[in-house]
């Protein structure tokens, strides 16, 4: 008992201990370039121009991943060791396919993984947080938000409204990430001292066990920063920005005109205004196709535009490629030249090498700062379900090998897709050829069924 207890305040007390750093890490760890571009004439984006980009094929690839994360919510476990009480809360007992995925885990701590037993808990305060975050935004809305401030900013935070009595969050506020930065004090040893939030004129300092700071991996700020998959890729963005700009002003037609009348004797300015200003309001806005009879003699000459100085320009695949691989998106997605076999493989890809290392990393960072507010002991943790899609036919060719082979019983498979068990599903079933090896055939004049063996005499 006392072990646990020295065990479980040593643990609460590594979490409330300040972040420090040695002196030499302190600062500021990138002594680069600040241009974006290789002829050093565009800086680096700050997060109101990181904003004013989230468009496009960004926005739908942002997106896809925030909703995509936001679909799989973690859940929340207990462990518990040989010897210890069981949880007071309500929980209930996995089926074996997830019992064995959690255990399986590898960024689960072995005290976790090594239990005796796993169960889910229904019923907890934390449930009851995370169900209803704050009086604006639900569940689904807090992880959605969590996600794209991630994919836009490389960083997200949470601010906790920790109730001044149990030390628990009551509210969890989502910031948005491009007001809020990490400062450190002049001289200071720890990597943060408090979180600037600042909204125009305003400003307010956070505490850092107030905040919660999801980051997405940055190698020129490993301490603080977070380098968004929207920066790694701002140049085809921009590009993109820019070309559907030129292309809208092309066909507003700003500098050429789509006719051009001369009249075959020279007329006056104020005439000549006067019959722009009659066409103009005869043909725009919807008039194209109606009958304009002239007073004078003119010639009409129409004017088609040339679209092939925007030639370079109009293939726009390879920008949207950098822009979906930055985001890990397969293109598949943003393309009708694709087919049912290539969606299905390129949904296998997404969810396993996009998005299964971000619930991950965000169950990680729950699993460092928020679970301890609850339970300073260790036993409870998150962690969200497997998004990668079952391979249903390799899944059913494994039941079946199972079954013929008696790895497993029908009452076994029934239980694992909730069906209760019957009465001829206790016995393996095996092939009737099948017998231990140290049996053998009865006599030739016996009958053949397959099963009929004696057992050898040891000699």
């Amino acid at each position: 008992m006392r072990v646990a207890l020295a065990q479980t305040l040593l643990r609460l007390a590594r979490w409330m201990r300040p972040k420090n750093a040695p002196a030499s890490l302190t600062g500021n760890q990138w002594t680069g370039t600040s241009f974006l571009d290789s002829y050093q004439r565009n800086r680096q984006p700050n997060a109101n121009e990181l904003l004013s980009e989230l468009k496009g094929t960004a926005w739908t690839c942002a997106t896809l991943n925030a909703s995509v994360c936001a679909a799989y919510p973690p859940r929340l476990y207990v462990a518990t060791h040989e010897g210890q009480a069981r949880a007071r809360c309500l929980t209930r007992s996995l089926p074996v396919a997830i019992e064995n995925r959690l255990r399986a885990s590898p960024n689960l701590p072995p005290r976790i993984t090594k239990a005796a037993q796993i169960e889910e808990v229904l019923d907890h305060p934390l449930l009851t947080l995370l169900q209803k975050v704050n009086p604006v935004h639900n569940s689904f809305d807090l992880w959605e938000l969590t996600t794209l401030y991630l994919e836009v900013h490389g960083s997200a935070y949470w601010y906790l409204n920790l109730d001044p009595l149990l030390g628990v969050p009551t509210e969890i506020w989502p910031l948005p990430a491009q007001n809020v930065t990490p400062r450190r004090k002049p001289d200071s040893r720890n990597l943060i001292d408090y979180y600037e939030y600042r909204n125009g004129a305003a400003e307010q300092r956070f505490r850092p066990e107030e905040i919660i700071h999801f980051r997405y991996p940055d190698p020129r700020n490993p301490y603080t920063g977070g380098l968004s998959p929207l920066k790694a890729c701002f140049e085809s963005i921009a590009l993109a920005s820019d070309y559907a700009a030129f292309r809208q002003a092309k066909f507003e037609n700003h500098a050429i005109p789509d006719a051009l009348v001369s009249p075959e004797q020279a007329i006056g300015e104020e005439e000549r205004d006067r019959l722009e200003s009659q066409w103009n309001s005869y043909l725009r806005r919807g008039g194209a196709g109606k009958v304009l009879v002239a007073g004078n003699n003119m010639k009409v000459q129409l004017l088609h535009h040339s679209m092939g100085d925007l030639a370079a320009l109009a293939d726009l695949k390879a920008t949207k490629e950098d822009i979906c691989n930055a985001f890990h998106v397969p293109i598949a997605f943003l393309t009708t030249q694709t087919n049912l076999a290539n969606l299905q493989a390129s949904e296998r890809l997404h969810m396993d090498k996009a998005i299964d290392p971000r619930l991950r990393r965000r169950d990680e960072k729950l699993n460092e700062q928020l679970i301890p507010l609850y339970d300073p002991t260790g036993r409870l943790f998150l962690a969200s379900e497997d998004p990668v899609p079952v391979d249903q036919d390799a899944g059913i060719a494994q039941q079946q090998l199972d079954l013929k082979f008696g790895v497993v019983t029908i009452n076994e498979l029934r239980g694992e897709r909730g069906l209760g068990p019957v009465a001829w599903g206790e016995t393996p079933w095996l092939p009737l050829n099948w017998a231990p090896a140290d049996y053998e055939r009865r006599p030739d004049d016996a009958p053949d069924t397959g099963r009929n063996r004696r057992q050898v005499d040891a000699e």
